[in-house]
């Protein structure tokens, strides 16, 4: 098979060959659609919300159609893009019609006829209503659902989630919820009170939303099981079990386990594998490691890049809190938990006190380029970006002889 039919990062389409089972998950959002309310599935962006979903409902064969919210913030309607994604290609709405009339005008023209042309406007159509009888002609009898992809898209503007919360609320109505057609909102943000905190009817939208668990990273044994499945099962590889437990292991360190990433880096190390004639060692990961972060993280090199020590000094303490910073478990960074790190990591640098942590980290939320961003109520910082951990995790390295934080010079 061809690598890039095995691994595909950024298709629509679920990819069934490498696609990872998360049967937990699949399960709850079956049961949610069964259920009497609608859903909201939720998770940072690569994670495979919409592989997830597709797999679901292809799979239990429910009828579905995807409204973007992206297109509902430019057009400045939910029930537009909800409109637009459920009728039919090529139709086209009459909103107005010319009415010729023919009238004698027997004083002017003796018996000569004149035309006169009227022009009418059709009244405002309900979108809604028509969109969601459209798609159950459509369709038939079956399970029915509405995805608005993207939510994070309109979450800030307060007019779109006024409206998106009254039609949450019109789907109770007979006249729409007659159709039996479910809603899945899906997005990066969670937490349904704070999703609709500044509509008017809040606590009326949420008592009609179920609100999924987090569709997190991929675990290992996932990783474990995408790599086994792809390069061995599919490319036909024949990796040793050491060799895919050590891809694995590397893979979901420096991916995170972001589903998107990790079929990224899949896709690259093959290459590098197939250039070497399929034989493995230490140094196709290296190989990998430079075009994945050549490909895709150029942004986020730059933006450590010129975070680090300008020169090389006797401790460069910046350059070992960023390293520490890669390898957080928590999403909250303190000056402790990084002072802990160094200590750690560092212990011939390491002081009891003193050691300007709390200085840095400021610093590198404060930048033009921030790694970090501060939490407003605390003193808490968090990463600006998941992709500058997995940057820094490929990037930089402590030299086994000096002890100093080091980076790969990657050209970007």
């Amino acid at each position: 098979m061809k690598i890039s039919d095995v691994f595909t990062p950024r298709t629509t389409t679920v990819n069934l060959k490498t696609y990872v089972p998360r049967s937990e998950l699949e399960l709850a959002l079956s049961r949610s659609i069964q259920g009497s309310l609608h859903s909201v599935l939720f998770g940072e962006s690569g994670n495979g919300k919409s592989w997830l979903y597709r797999k679901v409902f292809e799979g239990y064969g429910y009828h579905y159609k995807v409204a973007n919210c992206a297109n509902a913030c430019r057009a400045k309607s939910v029930a537009g893009e909800i409109y637009k994604a459920l009728m039919p290609k090529g139709f086209v709405q009459k909103t107005g019609y010319n009415e010729t009339k023919e009238a004698t005008a027997k004083a002017v023209f003796l018996d000569g006829k004149i035309s006169h042309q009227g022009q009418y406007k059709v009244d405002d159509v309900d979108q809604l209503y028509v969109a969601l009888s459209t798609f159950r002609k459509q369709i038939g009898l079956g399970d029915a659902v509405v995805v608005l992809e993207n939510l994070e898209a309109i979450v800030d503007d307060a007019d779109l989630m006024d409206e998106l919360a009254n039609i949450l609320l019109l789907l109770d109505d007979p006249i729409y919820g007659d159709f039996k057609i479910k809603f899945l909102l899906v997005g990066v943000p969670n937490g349904v009170l704070e999703l609709f905190a500044k509509t008017k009817n809040v606590e009326s939208v949420a008592n009609r939303l179920h609100e999924l668990p987090k569709v997190g990273g991929l675990t290992l044994p996932m990783v474990e099981t995408l790599v086994d499945k792809g390069f061995n099962d599919l490319l036909k590889y024949n990796l040793p079990s050491a060799s895919k437990t050590e891809i694995a292991a590397h893979i979901h360190r420096v991916t995170l386990g972001v589903a998107q990433r990790a079929q990224e880096y899949c896709e690259h190390l093959a290459y590098a594998l197939e250039d070497a004639r399929l034989i493995y060692s230490n140094e196709r990961l290296k190989e990998a490691d430079k075009a994945w972060l050549s490909g895709g993280l150029r942004q986020a090199y730059t933006a450590i890049e010129s975070h680090l020590n300008s020169k090389q000094t006797t401790i460069a303490r910046r350059n070992q809190v960023i390293y520490c910073i890669g390898y957080m478990t928590s999403h909250q960074i303190d000056s402790i938990s990084i002072a802990e790190k160094i200590k750690a990591n560092f212990p011939s640098t390491a002081k009891e006190n003193n050691m300007g942590i709390a200085g840095i980290l400021a610093d590198l939320a404060a930048s033009e380029m921030p790694l970090l961003r501060k939490n407003p109520k605390t003193k808490d910082f968090r990463v600006a970006d998941p992709r500058y951990l997995m940057c820094i995790r490929v990037m930089l390295y402590i030299n086994p002889v000096s002890r100093a934080v080091e980076k790969k010079a990657f050209k970007h």
